[in-house]
């Protein structure tokens, strides 16, 4: 029998066998050996026993022969678990053998039960430890989607989510390779049945450990990422991800920085191709922007170009970037003028600002490398910052490290130009285009990227000269200023290019012949910075065919130097000619354009001479006097200057004084500053004519003041016209600029002048200063005689300009317009001539007077003279050495004792002046911490020793301060100055003294004008605001409110006994409270503007610190926020008690509106979005709350309510105020209103905290209004388009129920995902929503209390 049974039994086949037959395998029956269950163990077992390379290849063989609907799980099952042990345990090679067997055990997953499935992906999941390197390694990955899914499907156990999501989280707490990350994010698409929120994990675990990755393997990471995102699988969280790896993480990467920016440009196609196929994913990436400032980096800047090549996202992209960097560059601006910000959110500002730039630099420098699709986008980028409008100014950007907008879209474009020729013809294509479409202050930025491009690349730009060509083809059309800085910025190429000079030349000379006035200006400037751009070409040593990195196109350029033996000034001669026959503007620039050529080039010296001559002696006779009647025209009635005649005797004048051997003292180190010296050589050029002028200008010297009569024609006689007066007044202007063209001359060689030769020089300063006093009194005294006699006459001769002449109608030109005659150093040798005259002769002050008019005019127009131009080193120089002139003054006045009345009045004129222009000297180097710090040093070492510090022993000195020069400023200047000034009753000067106080901005000096306030009666309102104002504009923030509230507590009192004065502060009395409480509301409101600006940016910081979840900087930005508003409220409050005039109360409850409607916003903010976890308001925002109700609110309805009883009590006998009244009453709804929203904000915070936040509001009648007819109203004002009256009404039950009944409400929830007030769009609607109920509120009407409520 056992031999019959082994007789029947199938023969074994061998692992040989089992290959060989599923080579051949049919569609025959399998062999019985196979199908036997017995076997199954035995078939198993080969496993074991075969050589590791041959283990895969068996396996396979042998799942091939069963289908997938017949395979036995007695076989399928320990043969995949055995499979995988020995995968796992590394017995088996990983290669495409395995790959596969696997592939084929998966077909046959089916057939398992789900308790050996859920064991299968167990030992899968055991398995991830040995995932380290080989992607082959994660091959068993490809079994465990369709597993769980089996699992999660099957009805054969009663929690199959269960057993899917603890293998699940089995894999998120795992340690991942690189490998295995790659291979988890490519399969997990199939992990249908995983809920969202272990999704999110696996995005987060998937970011945490991308750093794993190889450099190689991230590209195809983002792609399946972004597959999966595009998919629905967390869009925000993914963008998220890749934006925050690659912005921050990716550079910790050990590999070559190459290799890092190709991965990322790689990346960055990636993600242009997923946004062209879901576009939602740019919306996405949109709102990360937007929505956190901080996140933009130089990987951001990189996606977000590379989005803007998708026509769909062009605008929004470039609007993004503009807008980030706008807001970086706001809040650097805002930190720096807001004085109670804390440092460490000052730094955080400015390092944001500094890093948003240094983002697009960088991804602009790496454009290069694999990312050259977003070159176009760069381009347009460039050109956006340099169109946009600057934020701040080059005094404000400083030494921080930031360029600017401008700056940095120059920067941009310069670094594109330079590394890619591709966008070298659009850059030059979009400057051309844009400065003939763009207002002139965008062309402007424009035409400084083209002369930047020209300055830096000379020969690249030289195979454009077509297209510039093409753009001066427009100059006669362009705004002069525009036209005239193309051409300016264009220059430096005609040392390369002979034929762009002559196209120049040509281009001018058309503009020459233009109708408009402005053209040919812009022309005559064109044409003298040309022969300037000439004559210093020729000076350059540098090597026409010089190569360089940035030149590399050089050999292609095809134009030839300039001939060197050119001169094109005398080819030029006869066009400057006829500017000479034009209006006086144009010959005032050839004047200074000639004198620049002089300063660039000496030699030509002789030959601006020989040019100058023959139109100077037209207005010069031959007895030695000046023609000036000739440079004033008359026609048809009309006067206006043909000939600046001033400006072409400075011209000469300094071209004079420069050539002499002995000028070198004039100014130190002048020439050596043009880069040149005067030799003996230059000397001999001096053709005839520079003779003939020197002669005549010692003529005129000698005469100009025996005969003003003669040069001004006869102005004594009362027979003449206003006509004729008013053409000696515009020749006494001429006259007054040659007498300061003879002084500035006299002051040179006063310089070097001694004993009689300098008491003659003396004498004829004198004598000029008298002459130019009596010049003006005796124009002015005509021009008024005449005028008077005109309107008893009935004459109207008209005396305004010509069409022709308009640009010089205006003779007494302003500062900007033109530029001082007198040099710097010339004014500091005329101040101390007359310096010392007046030290042994009080009526010497004439002298100073005139003295101290010229630096006051020297500084103001300092700052309107280009940094640029040539001329400002030669009769500027440093403007500073005038301040230690005007102080030596000050102390000698202080010591001056007046015996008279005209003496004292001569005193104070000369104190006047004095501080003026110290006053502008401060403004006009107030611009960098190191100039005011220079100007405190000139202050204080200039102190008179005899200066007595009277006062030392008082408190406000603050003996702790170490700083010396800061006790000195004010113990040795400030203190004696202001007590000089309040006992002599200058409060002129004294005002001035405290500006300048205020300019210094030193602690100690506020310290010192609270103690003023303090210890001094004064009864000038002026002079006690502006002691006000000094203490507390000086005095450093929360101290300034303070003191600011003390101030206001004394008013209030001092309001109620207007007979009695503050016992605390001596400064407050009836004839300054009006002075001190406009001074308190000008700095409430510079703080609520600053409350203003943070409460917006309030938004944005705590959404991101809803998201983070944790305490951040910006926390302290709240809490800072909340003291400051805090100390407003109880400022505002001790002026709500006041009684206050219309015009100030009105001030005040336009005030007291805004800072309601920021607390609206404030309280609005606090409020968490839809989704996330409402965050407990902290105890300063509870603080803040209880103070505004109990101390600001219920007082001012009272105060509504008595403004609106005084207004009722007055309308019907007053009735010229009703326009008052309706103009008062447009705030109080306004007002209620805010409240009414603020209010209306903590309640729906309280419900959402479930803290009673509105426990100590109270209600009051002046929030209900109800329509009532006038009653009692006088017959002028009850017209018919009068409205009627709006009366009040008490209604506050309804309001105290809706207040009391939601925070005791038992549903109030922690977080607000169902209230939809609580998103973000909701929060932006509603403020526009606020907005149009006010507009659309009939706010015109009066409001006062009906006599129901009386």
């Amino acid at each position: 029998m056992t031999t019959a049974n082994h007789r029947d039994a199938p023969p074994p086949l061998s692992p040989d066998d089992i290959i060989r037959l599923a080579q051949y395998h049919t569609t025959a029956p399998l062999h019985p050996f196979l199908l036997s269950p017995t076997s199954h163990d035995t078939l198993v077992s080969h496993l074991n026993t075969l050589s590791p390379a041959s283990v895969s290849q068996y396996a396979s063989a042998l799942i091939s022969l069963f289908s997938p609907s017949s395979s036995p799980s007695t076989l399928i099952t320990p043969l995949i678990n055995s499979y995988i042990d020995l995968f796992n345990s590394n017995k088996i090679p990983r290669d495409r053998n395995s790959f596969k067997t696997i592939q084929l055990f998966s077909a046959h997953l089916d057939n398992i039960p789900v308790t050996e499935l859920l064991s299968i992906s167990e030992s899968i999941v055991c398995g991830f430890p040995q995932i380290n390197s080989d992607p082959d390694e994660a091959q068993l990955l490809d079994l465990l989607p369709k597993c769980l899914h089996l699992i999660f499907n099957s009805i054969e156990t009663d929690k199959p989510r269960n057993l899917v999501n603890s293998v699940f989280d089995r894999i998120l707490d795992c340690q991942w390779s690189g490998v295995l990350l790659v291979k988890l994010v490519s399969v997990i698409r199939e992990f249908h049945f995983v809920d969202k929120l272990r999704f999110r994990r696996f995005a987060e675990k998937v970011f945490d450990e991308m750093h794993c990755v190889e450099l190689q393997d991230l590209p195809s990471l983002v792609y399946q990422l972004l597959v999966l995102a595009s998919k629905g699988f967390n869009k925000r969280e993914v963008i998220e991800g890749i934006v925050m790896f690659f912005g921050t993480k990716m550079g910790l990467k050990k590999a070559s920085s190459n290799i890092i920016r190709e991965v990322e440009g790689t990346v960055l196609l990636h993600v242009n191709f997923a946004v062209k196929q879901d576009p939602s994913l740019g919306q996405e990436v949109m709102g990360l922007v937007r929505s956190n400032i901080r996140v933009i980096d130089h990987f951001v800047v990189g996606l977000l170009l590379s989005i803007a090549r998708i026509k769909r996202y062009s605008e929004s992209s470039m609007g993004t970037l503009k807008t980030a960097l706008s807001i970086a560059y706001k809040d650097y601006k805002f930190s720096g003028q807001c004085r109670w910000l804390p440092d460490a959110l000052k730094k955080e500002y400015l390092q944001n600002a500094i890093l948003t730039e240094a983002a697009v630099l960088r991804a602009v420098n790496e454009s290069n490398y694999g990312r050259e699709h977003i070159v176009p986008s760069i381009v347009r980028l460039g050109f956006v910052l340099l169109e946009s409008v600057e934020e701040m100014n080059h005094q404000e950007l400083g030494n921080t490290g930031l360029v600017g907008s401008q700056e940095l879209g120059i920067q941009t474009l310069k670094s594109l130009f330079e590394v890619h020729d591709m966008a070298r013809n659009e850059i030059v294509e979009q400057c051309k285009f844009r400065i003939l479409s763009l207002k002139p202050e965008q062309s402007l930025a424009i035409i400084r990227l083209l002369g930047n491009l020209v300055k830096d690349y000379p020969h690249p730009m030289l195979e454009y000269i077509s297209h510039l060509k093409e753009l001066l083809d427009y100059f006669g059309f362009m705004q002069s200023k525009v036209a005239y800085h193309l051409v300016n910025v264009l220059l430096p190429l005609i040392k390369f290019s002979n034929n762009f000079q002559d196209y120049i030349i040509l281009v001018v000379r058309k503009a020459m012949f233009r109708q408009e006035d402005q053209i040919r200006l812009a022309a005559a400037g064109a044409i003298i910075n040309l022969i300037i751009a000439e004559k210093r070409s020729k000076q350059s040593k540098q090597c026409f065919y010089q190569e360089s990195s940035s030149q590399a196109s050089s050999s292609q350029a095809h134009e030839v130097p300039l001939v060197p033996g050119s001169d094109l000034f005398k080819e030029l001669s006869g066009l400057l000619q006829r500017c000479l026959y034009q209006q006086a503007k144009m010959k005032e620039i050839i004047y200074k354009g000639l004198l620049k050529l002089v300063l660039v080039d000496p030699l030509t010296a002789g030959a601006v001479f020989d040019f100058l001559l023959p139109h100077f002696l037209k207005f010069y006779k031959e007895d030695g006097q000046l023609d000036i009647t000739q440079c004033v025209k008359s026609d048809n009635g009309k006067l206006c200057t043909v000939e600046p005649l001033d400006d072409l005797l400075s011209c000469v004048s300094w071209i004079l004084l420069l050539q002499s051997p002995a000028k070198s003292d004039v100014h130190p180190n002048t020439w050596a500053s043009f880069g040149f010296s005067l030799t003996q050589e230059t000397q001999a050029q001096r053709a005839h004519s520079g003779e003939l002028f020197s002669s005549a200008l010692s003529t005129i010297r000698k005469l100009i003041s025996g005969n003003l009569e003669g040069l001004l024609g006869k102005a004594n006689d009362a027979s003449l016209t206003s006509q004729h007066v008013e053409r000696c007044k515009y020749s006494g202007h001429i006259l007054s600029g040659v007498i300061k063209v003879i002084l500035n001359t006299v002051a040179t060689e006063l310089e070097k002048a001694a004993n009689d030769k300098k008491i003659e020089l003396e004498k004829e300063f004198v004598a000029l200063v008298d002459l130019y006093m009596s010049l003006d009194k005796n124009t002015t005294n005509h021009a008024q005689n005449t005028q008077n006699d005109s309107t008893r006459k009935g004459l109207t001769h008209s005396t305004a300009a010509d069409p022709t002449c308009k640009n010089e109608s205006e003779n007494m030109k302003s500062n900007e317009e033109k530029a001082s005659v007198l040099a710097t150093s010339s004014l500091c040798q005329l101040f101390r001539t007359s310096f010392e005259l007046y030290k042994h002769d009080v009526t010497k002050s004439k002298l100073l007077s005139f003295v101290l008019n010229a630096i006051l005019y020297q500084i103001k127009s300092f700052a309107y003279v280009a940094k640029d131009d040539s001329l400002k080193g030669l009769i500027y120089g440093d403007i500073k050495v005038l301040g230690p002139p005007m102080l030596k003054l000050i102390w000698l006045l202080m010591k001056k004792e007046t015996k008279s009345k005209k003496d004292n009045g001569d005193m104070k004129s000369l104190f006047l002046l004095a501080l003026m222009c110290l006053k502008e000297l401060v403004i006009v180097n107030s611009h960098s911490p190191e100039d005011i710090r220079e100007i405190e040093e000139m202050l204080s070492d200039s102190v008179g020793e005899d200066v007595v510090d009277s006062e030392s022993d008082h408190d406000y000195q603050m003996k702790e301060i170490d700083n010396e020069r800061e006790k000195l400023l004010i113990t040795k200047f400030v203190k004696p100055l202001f007590s000089k000034f309040f006992h002599a009753k200058f409060f002129q000067e004294a005002e001035i003294l405290c500006d300048i106080a205020k300019l210094m901005g030193s602690n100690i000096l506020g310290s010192w004008a609270i103690h003023v306030c303090k210890s001094i009666n004064i009864a000038n309102p002026k002079i006690a605001k502006s002691i006000v104002t000094l203490a507390l504009s000086c005095t450093q923030a929360p101290n300034d409110l303070i003191v600011a509230q003390e101030m206001s507590m004394e008013l209030a009192k001092s309001r109620k006994s207007p007979s009695e004065n503050s016992e605390i502060y001596a400064i407050i009395n009836c004839s300054t409270e009006s002075a001190i409480v406009t001074g308190l509301l000008q700095l409430l409101e510079s703080v609520i503007a600053d409350i203003d600006r943070l409460s917006m940016k309030l938004k944005t910081c705590l959404a991101g610190a809803y998201n983070d979840g944790k305490h951040n900087l910006y926390f302290t930005l709240e809490e800072t926020l909340y003291q400051r508003a805090e100390a407003v409220v109880e400022l505002l409050s001790s002026f709500v008690v006041m009684s206050l005039k219309d015009s100030v109360a009105e001030q005040l409850l336009k005030l007291v509106t805004k800072f309601y409607k920021n607390l609206a916003r404030i309280s609005k903010s606090l409020i968490a979005p839809k989704g996330c976890k409402q965050i407990l308001p902290s105890l300063k925002c509870q603080k803040l709350v209880e103070v505004t109700c109990k101390q600001l609110t219920a007082p001012l309805y009272i105060f509504v309510e008595s403004m609106q009883q005084n207004q009722k009590e007055n309308r019907a006998s007053k009735g010229m105020m009703i326009n008052k009244i309706k103009r008062e009453n447009k705030c109080i709804p306004d007002l209620i209103f805010q409240i009414e929203d603020y209010e209306k904000y903590l309640i729906l915070l309280s419900k959402a905290t479930k803290t009673n936040l509105l426990r100590h509001a109270k209600r009051s009648t002046a929030r209900d209004f109800r329509i009532t007819e006038p009653q009692n109203i006088p017959q002028e004002e009850s017209r018919p388009n009068q409205e009627p009256l709006v009366g009040l009404q008490d209604n506050n039950t309804h309001q105290e129920d809706v207040l009391n009944k939601e925070p005791q409400n038992d549903d109030l929830v922690q977080d607000s995902d169902n209230a939809e007030t609580g998103t973000p769009l909701a929060a932006d609607d509603s403020d526009s929503e606020d907005e149009n109920i006010i507009l659309n509120s009939k706010r015109s009407r009066i409001v006062y209390d009906s006599d129901d409520e009386a």
